[in-house]
């Protein structure tokens, strides 16, 4: 008689998992770091002119964002014409006025003298 029987099967081991949880998190810092979360949908064609100096913001709280130029592409509906988009819709040059009050009336008091407009 044998003393050693062969194993006939030839399944294999099952894969561990042990390390599954680390890789997962280890994707999702990292797509929580790399990713940019854009506030405001810019709808009008935008040509900036070439930085040579930055300034860090330490609060981006106190900014609000005015923009004008034609509407881009996707925003052919409103025109041809060149609009001001006020944050995050289109607006007259008369709701200037009341968009920078609302601004400032919604921002804290010590906040309002680093009121940007961006």
């Amino acid at each position: 008689m044998s003393k050693f029987n062969k194993k006939k099967s030839g399944d294999l081991p099952a894969i561990s998992t042990a390390s599954l949880p680390d890789i997962v998190f280890m994707l999702l810092f990292f797509f929580m770091v790399a990713t940019v979360m854009r506030e405001n949908t810019l709808k009008i064609q935008n040509n900036l002119p070439v930085a040579n100096q930055i300034e860090k913001l330490d609060k981006k709280n106190p900014i609000s964002y005015i923009y004008a130029g034609k509407p881009s592409k996707g925003y052919e509906n409103f025109g041809t014409e060149a609009r001001i988009q006020l944050n995050d819709n289109f607006a007259e040059v008369s709701d200037i006025i009341a968009f920078i009050n609302s601004e400032r009336a919604a921002l804290r008091e010590e906040l309002i003298p680093l009121l940007l407009w961006l």
